[in-house]
């Protein structure tokens, strides 16, 4: 093959890569461009209906609240149902988005009365429901979550407000009716479409669809794991990502959270719709770069040919002058056939003959700069190994000490020139007993690198100790390069961080990271052995008023002692952790009866009756505790937080300085459990 041939070969297959690598330059930065602004769209979009949704979810309450305000309580006092289901009727007039009308629950939870009227419902106890129990817990209106209705047999919602009585408890709950798909609640949202394919959905925090554009997955949960974008926004992320959905799609999808009633709103557009413009445009690229080369290609050819047309002649002058010496056995009447002398005149001296005869001094040049950058590099290495900041030692095949620099000669006490020709181990033991933790000669000849953190005898602190073969030009190893770094502070500043990562600053008791992994451990143990776990949530009573009469800096010693006094009512095996503010959560492990863990409670309330001292003067304060157990409700430990989270605000709610179980466990509680 020619070599015009070879050089237009090698030509197109370097236009061929830089087309390919721009093509893929082009793509990928393109396409993370189109993505960033995909995402911004999606996350605008789903702040925008986060918004309206927390519009919507608002105004119901203060609409239901202005009902529950002008409730008629002559009526009530009397007994007058139907009076009850008049003022509904007018109620609804001013209110047409309740479509499914209003009820009224008691403070027991019965069914007082309703409107459009269902008279067979009176009596009924519907202190069952989630939203009931929320707005006792609560003592103000909820949201509650959406359900299937048993009448109509499509997905509601509840919207409650209380009606507290003269003593400030709750008399009666107002409930709103609303059929969760309807105009005046979120039935338009399944209609709106991102592009061609993209929607909106709803979900809560239990991953249960609310919203949809498939009417069979209202109400259906996402299994965790499937969505894995989704399970983190249900736990409060916000933002945006390039995920796959629960139906193995890649989509594009923005989200917001609004806490209240813990609602995450998504909107997302698949990928390939969303990135369907930049295929388009790369693919119109990718035609019009192809039409290119295609072009370029014989013209490529043409002009290599010129290019290569003063070898052709030399390579022809080369072959004349070959065949003339090779006459006569190689013997010739004059130095040259006049064909090779027309071929060597013809030919230039600036072209490739030419520049032959020059490299032969190039490459002398070349040679003396290389053997002088040689000796520069010997010197800067010189220079280096006296000035690095690490210990250094070189070591022969023996491990016996070649060279050392000066921060070696520091650290191991030596003087100048000392040391050379001794066995590491030796020089570093300082006449002291080797660690037994040192690797051995042998064990240095079979690894090539060796790296450990240890002591040197004589010497403060922790050192590390590193060695790394040098190879000489054959297959074995020449020596050792023995570095040792001091790491003591590294470590302690190491110790230190994980400490701050694990322990509250304040109270030096584990954080919530320490406590989630904790818990975890317990119910995993409490799985294997098939035994119970309690979960303590505990709030402090009248801690503000010790921070505003006594000042923060008086709180945070309060907080200090709280935390020793309940530690002390704790078993070595138990965790105590600070949760947040003046928030506790207790992890009790092996626990055998709800008795045990009321036993408990009660030490831990009955610890923190005595005044504590504080900078500024003493403090009084009390305790309300929640108490949640494993498994009697709840597996996970997201679901033990929030019933013992419940629960304490209950035992706050009835009576401070008092504990209390989480209604499941209360409800089936053996005789004799206290129920403080």
């Amino acid at each position: 093959m020619k070599l015009s041939t070879k050089a237009s070969l090698l030509l197109t297959a370097l236009l061929l890569l830089v087309v390919a690598s721009t093509g893929l330059f082009v793509f990928v930065t393109q396409r993370s461009a189109v993505l960033s602004l995909v995402r911004q769209d999606m996350e605008s979009i789903a702040e925008s209906v986060a918004t309206e949704l927390r519009a919507f979810t608002r105004d119901n309450l203060q609409n239901l609240a202005a009902v529950a305000g002008n409730l008629p309580a002559d009526a009530l006092e009397q007994g007058d149902r139907e009076a009850v289901e008049r003022y509904f009727k007018r109620q609804l007039e001013f209110f047409p988005k309740f479509e499914n009308g209003f009820f009224l629950l008691d403070a027991q939870g019965r069914f007082v009365a309703d409107y459009p009227a269902h008279p067979d419902l009176v009596g009924q106890s519907f202190a069952h429901r989630e939203y009931y129990q929320s707005t006792v817990a609560r003592d103000t209106g909820v949201v509650g979550t959406p359900y299937i209705s048993a009448r109509t047999n499509l997905p509601v919602i509840t919207f409650t407000w209380p009606v507290f009585s003269r003593q400030g408890r709750v008399e009666y709950v107002v409930c709103g009716s609303l059929n969760l798909l309807s105009a005046h609640a979120l039935g338009e949202y399944p209609r709106r479409r991102i592009g061609k394919t993209g929607f909106l959905y709803v979900a809560d925090r239990e991953r249960t669809i609310i919203v949809h554009p498939d009417k069979a997955r209202i109400l259906k949960d996402v299994e965790q794991g499937r969505n894995v974008f989704l399970d983190k926004v249900v736990n409060g992320l916000e933002g945006s990502a390039e995920t796959v959905d629960s139906g193995g799609v890649s989509m594009v999808a923005g989200a917001r959270f609004i806490q209240d009633p813990g609602w995450a709103v998504l909107a997302q557009i698949p990928s390939a719709e969303a990135l369907a413009p930049l295929h388009e445009a790369l693919y119109a690229l990718g035609s019009f770069f192809l039409g290119v080369l295609l072009l370029a290609l014989p013209l490529g050819l043409l002009a290599m040919r010129r290019l290569t047309r003063p070898l052709d002649r030399l390579e022809e002058a080369v072959q004349v002058v070959t065949r003339d010496l090779g006459e006569n056995g190689g013997k010739t009447a004059r130095p040259f056939a006049p064909q090779a002398l027309e071929a060597l005149r013809s030919m230039r001296s600036n072209d490739e003959i030419g520049m032959l005869a020059r490299a032969f001094f190039q490459l002398s040049l070349r040679l003396k700069k290389t053997l002088s950058s040689l000796k520069a590099s010997a010197d800067d290495w010189e220079r280096t190994f006296a000035s690095v900041q690490e210990a250094l030692l070189v070591l022969d095949g023996e491990g016996r000490v070649l060279r050392l620099n000066s921060v070696a000669q520091g650290l191991l006490r030596l003087p100048k020139g000392a040391g050379v020709s001794r066995h590491w181990r030796e020089m570093l033991s300082g006449g002291f007993t080797p660690p037994g933790d040192w690797p051995s000669d042998e064990s240095l000849q079979y690894s090539p690198r060796y790296r450990a953190v240890t002591r040197l005898p004589g010497r403060k602190g922790r050192f590390e100790i590193a060695f790394a073969s040098i190879q000489g030009r054959g297959a074995g190893s020449t020596g050792m390069l023995l570095a040792i770094t001091d790491v003591t502070e590294k470590l302690q500043a190491e110790e230190r961080i994980r400490e701050l990562a694990f322990k509250d600053a304040l109270t030096g008791l584990p954080n919530r990271v320490l406590l989630a992994d904790r818990l975890d451990q317990a119910l995993a143990t409490s799985r294997r052995n098939a035994t119970r776990t309690g979960v303590f949530f505990l709030d402090l009573d009248d801690f503000k008023r010790v921070n505003d009469t006594l000042g923060h800096d008086a709180g945070d010693e309060l907080l200090v002692q709280v935390g020793r006094r309940l530690s002390n009512c704790l078993r070595a095996n138990d965790t105590l952790a600070r949760y947040a503010g003046d928030e506790f959560v207790a992890v009790l492990m092996d626990i055998r009866s709800p008795e045990e863990a009321a036993e408990v409670a009660g030490r831990m309330l009955e610890s923190l009756k005595d005044s504590f001292l504080v900078a500024r003067g003493e403090a009084t304060i009390g305790a309300s505790i929640g108490i949640a157990l494993y498994p009697d409700h709840g597996e996970s430990a997201h679901q033990l937080l929030n019933h013992a989270d419940t629960a304490m605000y209950r035992a706050k709610g009835r009576g401070k300085n008092s504990f209390r179980f989480s209604p499941a466990l209360e409800a089936s509680a053996p005789d004799g459990l206290p129920r403080q």
